[in-house]
């Protein structure tokens, strides 16, 4: 039970640093990062396509053809080289990169929802500051998710608010490992 609770923690800390870094580059250089996660995106799609294609060399040939790994492979290369090739059309889609940031902060507000219950449920101290941190990050994620905000303000409310979040979830973790030191 302790280490699972260890784990959540761990995962926790994690998301505020995530957060953290997420919020104070989106202030700085929103489109410099948007840049930077499509080319991170189409050079992850480069990499899987080439272990997928290694991977049916590598299978003997009844084992290759049974596969999908050569299909794959040629696929994922096709969609990295794509997204790669066409990252400043990309930029263009700022509505649609924000739509999809608001699915995966939703996600992260699920993360934190089994955090702050599973902490209230054992009793652990300050489970509350967890509980508005899911309810801020869901907030904020419902908001991209709609498209809300202008263009323009998107990226400062979202820098602004995952930096609150950020420290809202550090300071769950400082003060819930002090509590439990005494």
């Amino acid at each position: 039970m302790m280490k699972e609770w260890i784990k959540k923690i761990s995962v926790s800390l994690m998301l505020a640093v995530c957060e953290l870094l997420l919020g104070i580059l989106l202030l700085v250089n929103p489109m410099g990062l948007t840049s930077f996660v499509i080319i991170a995106l189409g050079v992850l799609l480069l990499l899987l396509g080439v272990l997928h294609l290694f991977q049916y060399i590598r299978l003997p040939r009844e084992e290759a053809a049974k596969t999908w790994n050569l299909a794959t492979g040629a696929g994922l290369l096709a969609i990295g080289i794509s997204i790669i090739a066409n990252q400043p059309w990309m930029l263009e889609m700022v509505g649609t990169l924000t739509t999809l940031y608001g699915i995966i902060l939703l996600a992260a507000a699920f993360m934190k929802l089994q955090i702050a219950v599973d902490a209230l449920r054992i009793n652990r101290p300050f489970w509350y500051l967890m509980a508005i941190s899911f309810v801020l990050t869901a907030v904020l994620s419902t908001l991209l998710f709609i498209g809300i905000f202008a263009e323009s303000a998107v990226w400062t409310v979202t820098g602004i608010a995952l930096i609150v979040l950020a420290v809202l979830d550090a300071v769950y973790f400082i003060l819930g490992r002090r509590k439990k030191e005494n």
